[in-house]
């Protein structure tokens, strides 16, 4: 009996290593002797022993106990599962497991307890997992591996020890109000991943607050605001007085602003004496030109505002005891800037990163990488019209993920993923003559498990390692005999390291769900050398993609004061192809990260990013390249107050097939990536501002 596919009923199924059972051997014979009585005669009547493959193909259900899987981080859960077949019986001996990608650790306990696991949560967060069946396959050790079914798990956070309350930022005057922030902390001193703060006051006559945490001062007396989350209770005390402020004063720097244009409003609030009253929390309303409330506009806490939408607006900034409203004119943004083809260049296989440079030779070459042939190509782009192929650099491996060029320009780096001997690592590459690139060395030493990304400062390379999840420094002033000079890895399980870049000392590392991390790498400030870094600060986020949670930080480039984070997300459900977008994250005060603006294109993806001379560029998948303007303070949704310049789809005429991976701006042109089709040329207009 043989399958291919099994839709097997399932109570519920849970994870582990994908190893399997195998079935005992029939004891040995003690002697010849008791060998010849036991020997069977009649050889056709002899039946042989299922194998564990062909109890597998027998199996027609399976049943998870306990049916239920759910576990607290730290906590472990046992659980076994019971195969039968068609009639009912029970299947001993079959060979079957489960994946083991998820927030846990499992192993099997088969040897001790027939069919039996232990699942021990490590983080919060589900997933789903799936149950494979071993049929019969090239040979005993190569089964076929064949889906059985797929059941979610959920690892829940450590309960809740503390609510720490933030001290509000503003006096406690009557007639004002403002949000409370607080947090629920575990019993591990971590910020709870699910539980919320729930709001209450103590006496509402004197104090208001709604579930989420807007607090309303409504008279002078003293209360207790009570937050809760998880059972636990924190408390704060707050002295309501009299509100001192008299008069409101509020003034635009500019009247007439651009859609996307963030205006900071100059307020000043008074008492009755002139002087001016700092700690009072303002309130802001904004009003379109109907005098109805203007949905395409904000105004922050901070006084900033922008606009969506062209149009005028009333600002009003009310003090709880006295008021005052200004009018900002908002025009349209820049018109559209035409982007137009300039050349391509085809390539049979599938295209990851690149590099444009201009050579010694003074020329100007694209490297390219692949993400099937483990190939690094040489185009020479002097002709950005007509780039073509001169030379290419094979690596062992399935892909080259990254390509990166030294500043002196005589030294590329490529990665190697999935080498057939497992020794990933990466490749240096002699470049002083670009059109005749030759290998200088491959070096593996602990990177064998595959390097994903990197990123050049000097003699110094950063590789993101697949297999430590760490980021390795490694030395390569003598390129013929790299070593590594330091490391650095957050210490917790189930991590995932994808991405690093370095600008003036301190490296952004793009840590999938812990987010952005930020490390000193010769800053000097948080005592960090390039060889030694030293952690700073981090931002992490999750936003709910169809009922499922994501972070997925892939990519980070900082530029200015914010550093653009773009997500890579794969398997969303009732999604059609990737996901994700560009988180804009401001590290003015980098101990205190904050995230402040996006730019989310629906039904896409993006992937990677370049910045300069304030254009942000975006390889957006099926969505192409995005060319954003980043020009000034950034607040808000900056696709609808039309920050996007320009947008260009990598696919040839008449098709859909986009699937952009990496842009970089080069003397006037663009370059961009494709996976399915290669190398492209652009070129962007001058602006054309709308007076």
């Amino acid at each position: 009996m043989t399958r291919s596919a099994l839709a097997l009923p399932i109570v519920l199924v849970l994870a582990a290593g994908c190893g399997g059972y195998a079935a005992p051997a029939p004891p040995a014979p003690a002697n010849a002797a008791d060998a010849a009585e036991t020997a069977i005669p009649d050889q056709e009547a002899a039946t042989p022993d299922p194998s564990p493959s062909d109890l597998a193909a027998m199996v027609a259900t399976i049943e998870i106990v306990p049916a239920i899987i759910e576990v607290q981080r730290g906590d472990s859960i046992t659980f076994r599962g019971i195969l039968r077949d068609e009639a009912g019986n029970v299947v001993e001996g079959a060979l079957w497991g489960v994946s083991t990608l998820g927030p846990f650790e499992l192993r099997s306990i088969k040897d001790e307890i027939p069919e039996t696991y232990v699942l021990r949560g490590t983080q919060y967060g589900e997933a789903v997992i799936g149950v494979f069946l071993g049929l019969a396959g090239p040979s005993p050790d190569q089964p076929n591996w064949t889906p059985a079914a797929e059941i979610p798990v959920k690892v829940n956070d450590y309960p809740v020890a503390r609510i720490d309350i933030d001290p509000p930022g503003y006096a406690s005057y009557a007639g004002t109000s403002f949000a409370l922030t607080g947090r629920a902390i575990t019993t591990a001193g971590e910020e709870h991943a699910e539980e919320m703060v729930e709001w209450s006051s103590a006496d509402e006559a004197v104090a208001t607050v709604t579930a989420g945490g807007r607090l309303e001062l409504v008279a002078p007396g003293r209360v207790t605001v009570v937050g809760e989350a998880g059972g636990v209770r924190g408390e704060l005390a707050l002295d309501v007085v009299a509100n001192p402020v008299e008069r409101v004063a509020v003034s635009a720097p500019e009247s007439r602003v651009r859609t996307g244009d963030v205006v900071r409003l100059a307020v000043s609030a008074m008492d009755g004496s002139g002087e001016r009253v700092d700690d009072v929390a303002l309130a802001y309303e904004v009003e379109g030109a109907d005098g109805a409330a203007a949905a395409t506009a904000t105004t922050y806490m901070d006084g900033a505002f922008v606009a969506e939408e062209p149009g005028r607006f009333t600002v009003h900034v009310d003090a709880g005891t006295a008021a005052e409203a200004v009018d900002i004119e908002v025009f349209p943004r820049e018109a559209a800037r035409e982007v137009t083809l300039v050349g391509q260049g085809p390539l049979g296989t599938t295209s990851s990163d690149l590099w444009v440079f201009e050579g010694l030779d003074g020329r100007d070459y694209a490297y390219t990488g692949t993400m099937s042939a483990a190939t690094m190509y040489a185009w020479d782009v002097t002709d950005p019209a007509a780039p073509s192929i001169v030379d290419s650099v094979s690596v062992d491996g399935r892909r080259v993920n990254d390509v990166k060029i030294n500043d002196e320009r005589t030294i590329a780096i490529v990665t190697s993923e999935n080498a057939s001997n497992r020794r990933n690592g990466i490749t240096l590459i002699d470049i002083t003559n670009p059109a005749d690139p030759e290998t200088i060395t491959h070096y593996t030493e602990g990177l064998t498990g595959g390097i994903h990304n990197v990123w050049f400062v000097g003699d110094l390379v950063y590789a993101i390692n697949d297999g430590t999840l760490d980021v390795h420094i490694i030395d390569i002033s003598d390129p013929a005999n790299p070593f590594e000079a330091g490391r650095w890895g957050l210490d917790k399980p189930n991590k995932y390291l994808h991405d690093v870049s370095v600008v003036d000392g301190i490296a952004y590392l793009s840590y999938w769900n812990d987010g952005l991390v930020m490390l000193d790498v010769g800053d000097g400030r948080w005592g960090g050398t390039p060889t030694e870094p030293q952690p700073i600060s981090s931002y992490s986020y999750l936003y709910d993609i169809n009922g499922a949670l994501f972070g997925n930080t892939h990519h980070a480039i900082r530029y200015g004061d914010y550093v653009f984070l773009g997500d890579e997300i794969f398997g969303c459900p009732e999604c059609d192809g990737p996901r994700g977008y560009v988180h804009v994250v401001d590290v003015s005060d980098i101990e205190n990260p904050r995230e402040v603006a996006e730019f989310r294109l629906p039904d896409a993806g993006s992937h990677n990013l370049w910045v300069e001379d304030d254009l942000l560029y975006i390889a957006y998948y099926q969505g192409g390249l995005r060319i954003v303007d980043v020009s000034g303070e950034l607040r808000g949704d900056l696709l609808a107050q039309g920050r996007e310049v320009a947008s260009f789809m990598t696919t040839p005429e008449g098709e859909n097939t986009t699937m952009a991976w990496g842009p970089q701006p080069y003397k006037g042109n663009i370059f961009v990536s494709d996976m399915r089709t290669g190398l492209w040329v652009m070129n962007l207009a001058p602006a054309r501002v709308i007076p």
